[in-house]
């Protein structure tokens, strides 16, 4: 699991975004709706030789999700400033590509301003199956009411992830229950895919199939073929993997925090029952 999942068993770096800045040029961002295959495109980037961003990065700097809370707040609630370049570029400065999962999705129209000389991919699904694929991976974890409860027992770790997450469901998909956003989903699949065609500089567009392989994908970017196969990461399997995993660090986070009030209270009765005997 280690393996698969290396983001979920490294070290907490907890680093402030905001006193970042750029390292590394934004070339690459993969545009599509969750559940097209971004987790497949964020390692065949990786492969290239790009250091691409997905959501999973959340759980090697949780502090992040403050950063996108902000940028979710400024749009779709009006408070503070809407993300310029210089907000990205501290966010994301580390990466030389994204490929969008939830929240970095919502802002699309935001991230091909910041960086028009990047290349965009487009991955779209018949939307049928990916609708599917989107109601059991991402809207019914989304209202689950045992993460919910779990992320307010947890508040290092899943409440940060499960705030940002809920932050797009309701700004980006306007969205306040499960069956508003299965009713929504559909059109703001539509919606998306059509606003991403539109915005794109003419020439930066790639509309890219995952069994096309390598060939596509390394012709747009002008990268040699590697010599290793196309990966094809099995994102339901891997996303219902990392779940698992971060409920169970949920669990194991709101058991430590009961102890430290536990432990305490525990002491006291046994004083009060010591006193109480002599």
């Amino acid at each position: 699991m280690e393996e698969k999942h290396p983001e979920l068993f490294t070290p907490q770096t907890n680093i402030d975004r905001r006193q970042c800045e750029r390292v590394l040029p934004m070339e690459v961002m993969n545009l599509g709706f969750p559940r097209t295959g971004t987790m497949t495109v964020q390692a065949a980037l990786n492969i290239l030789g790009y250091n691409c961003y997905h959501s999973s990065a959340f759980f090697t700097n949780i502090r992040d999700c403050d950063m996108w809370n902000d940028a979710m707040d400024a749009k779709y609630l009006g408070r503070g400033l809407r993300f310029t370049r210089t907000e990205w570029d501290q966010l994301l400065g580390s990466c030389s590509a994204v490929s969008a999962d939830p929240p970095a999705t919502a802002f699309a129209e935001d991230l091909v301003a910041a960086y028009p000389e990047a290349k965009v991919i487009l991955v779209e699904r018949e939307i049928e199956s990916w609708y599917r694929s989107f109601d059991t991976n991402i809207i019914t974890v989304q209202w689950s009411l045992m993460i919910s409860f779990l992320s307010e027992l947890d508040p290092w770790y899943l409440r940060p992830v499960r705030r940002c997450h809920r932050r797009w469901a309701t700004g980006w998909m306007g969205s306040h229950s499960r069956a508003e956003m299965q009713e929504k989903a559909r059109q703001a699949y539509v919606d998306h895919y059509a606003l991403v065609r539109r915005i794109t500089p003419k020439g930066h567009l790639l509309e890219y199939k995952l069994e096309d392989g390598w060939g596509p994908l390394c012709e747009f970017l002008g990268k040699p073929v590697p010599d290793v196969p196309f990966p094809h990461v099995n994102d339901s399997e891997a996303l219902q993997e990392l779940l698992t995993i971060v409920i169970r660090r949920g669990l194991y986070n709101s058991f430590k925090r009961a102890l430290r009030f536990m432990f305490p209270l525990a002491i006291l009765g046994l004083g009060i029952g010591l006193l109480s005997r002599g």
